[in-house]
């Protein structure tokens, strides 16, 4: 399990097929809780990785699951304030029966600066998208060497690989939009960064299975077919 604080960000990698499950709750809520239910002091690190007893990763795993099956194929039946409140009262006691079961790994001063500098790595490749590496690093305040050590231990591989990929992601969903912005494959390319669209294409294809060109067809498809199926206009006169 994983903590993280208000308005803190932070990058997790899996090595194969995951799923993940969030829980929201207020940082003063669940001190209040923790102490009274524990009997103890009860303090959640800003960032912190928990390794709890199965059986009580079950009862949460189980309780979420109950509240989101229940949310989804039953809207309404979270509008009874009675019931909205026994199922959040059962989930915030089997979280912390998880927060104080098992040890817990707070994060070293090394491993906050790294996630800073990805943060600030992720907000350049949004605003900046053409930054070169040496640019960018500048911008961060910290050498190539430092950024790359963060990408490779965060996210598995090298900061231009990574801003690649991610980029790949980004024409990928400009595309598939069918937004009138996305109106040329050259446009939204070179929109995140890609110049070569040669290459660009190549490494699409091998990618994604598909060109480029086929994404955004089918997305203009999407688009026509989402304003004729579009709720009819009513004229007044």
């Amino acid at each position: 399990m994983i903590t993280l604080g208000p308005g803190l960000r932070l990058h997790a990698r899996t090595l194969g097929l995951s799923h993940w499950g969030a829980i929201h709750v207020p940082n003063h809520q669940l001190a209040d809780y923790g102490r009274v239910l524990s009997g103890a002091g009860f303090v959640v690190p800003p960032v912190a990785r928990w390794r709890p007893p199965r059986a009580a990763v079950r009862q949460l795993r189980d309780l979420h699951r109950a509240a989101s099956r229940m949310a989804e194929a039953r809207a309404g039946a979270l509008t009874d304030p009675q019931a909205a409140h026994g199922l959040e009262q059962q989930i915030i006691e089997a979280l912390v029966e998880c927060l104080t079961a098992g040890p817990v790994e707070e994060e070293t001063r090394t491993a906050a600066r790294h996630r800073a500098i990805l943060a600030q790595f992720e907000d350049l490749l949004q605003s900046e998208p053409l930054l070169g590496i040496a640019d960018i690093c500048a911008a961060l305040g910290a050498s190539e060497r430092t950024l790359r050590e963060c990408c490779n231990k965060h996210l598995g591989m090298a900061p231009n690989r990574y801003r690649r990929l991610r980029g790949m992601q980004l024409v990928h969903r400009a595309l598939r939009s069918g937004s009138p912005v996305a109106s040329s494959v050259t446009a939204v390319a070179r929109r995140y960064g890609f110049r070569d669209l040669g290459g660009f294409a190549a490494n699409y294809r091998a990618l994604l299975g598909e060109l480029p060109s086929v994404t955004l067809r089918r997305g203009s498809h999407r688009g026509v077919t989402a304003l004729t199926l579009g709720p009819p206009r009513i004229k007044l006169s």
